[in-house]
């Protein structure tokens, strides 16, 4: 019988952006991503054109929050756009979906994102609504990407940790700390890694 697996609920998710508290917000919706299309035919081909993907184009990231002094710093972040200080206003960014014990269960991360337009709330004296804040940010692409757990991390310890063996140790892997939902840099493996740093310990002096 096969496993069943629920999909994840939307009702629990965090904001992660560089420089700044990983946030909370009452809404966000994610982005599109698409590829432009474009038509090419020759002469020999059959009665239908071709179909050649074009450039990419991501829709803006929207995040509604409501208004406390923690949200202070993203009407700042809005700021430094309108200051012309992009170098500070780009930033990396992820929107982390949570399981229903608080868990990260799934991670699309933005590259060079900063806020395009930023509501202050509406405000009326008839209604007890929640004042809320509007923030749009474009990026240069997104992408989903995988969710490390902490079970992952035991494992890897136990297989890559120190196991003693005639005398003799095996190194463990050094704590590279990358980031959430990515390995090791392009053109590194872990075996080679570990020759490697086997290799600089030098000569056993007994």
């Amino acid at each position: 019988m096969a496993t069943r697996t629920d999909p994840y609920r939307q009702l629990r998710f965090i904001l992660e952006i560089g420089g700044l508290v990983t946030a909370g917000f009452s809404r966000c919706d994610l982005p599109s991503a698409t590829s432009a299309v474009v038509e090419y035919r020759e002469g020999a081909d059959p009665p239908t054109p071709r179909k050649l993907p074009g450039l990419n184009e991501y829709g803006p990231l929207v995040l509604e929050v409501g208004v406390t002094d923690r949200s202070l710093e993203l009407s700042e972040w809005r700021t430094l756009v309108e200051q012309g200080k992009m170098a500070e206003a780009r930033r990396d960014a992820a929107v982390v979906l949570l399981d229903a014990t608080g868990n990260p269960a799934a991670r699309w991360v933005f590259r060079e994102a900063w806020p395009s337009r930023y509501d202050a709330p509406r405000l009326d004296a008839m209604t007890s609504e929640v004042a809320v804040e509007r923030l749009v940010v474009v990026h240069e692409g997104f992408a989903r990407v995988a969710v490390e757990t902490g079970d992952d991390e035991d494992e890897e310890s136990e297989s890559d940790g120190g196991t003693e063996s005639d005398g003799g140790s095996t190194p463990s892997l050094p704590d590279l700390d990358f980031p959430v939902g990515e390995g090791l840099p392009q053109g590194i493996d872990e075996p080679r890694l570990k020759t490697s740093r086997a290799g600089d310990e030098g000569p056993d002096e007994t």
